[in-house]
């Protein structure tokens, strides 16, 4: 009866590393995976800047075009 015990605890402790080796890589993949959204909302949110400034600034130039050349809004 012991060695039976021991063969199943033994198969027990071996199933049990395996799955703690098996959590640890996907608590690796998990943080790096976050640590690639970080720098993906990072960037998209300068992106984001920088194209509504763009935009700003090409309206207002649309507008002092017409104001300057049209000498006023003309529709």
């Amino acid at each position: 009866m012991n060695a039976t015990q021991d063969a199943s605890n033994d198969m027990q402790n071996d199933i049990n590393t395996k799955l703690i080796n098996y959590n640890e890589k996907q608590n690796d993949l998990i943080f790096e995976t976050r640590k690639r959204l970080f720098k993906l909302e990072k960037t998209h949110n300068t992106d984001v800047k920088i194209l509504c400034s763009m935009s700003i600034g090409i309206c207002i130039v649309c507008i002092l075009m017409c104001v300057q050349f049209g000498g006023g809004f003309q529709w």
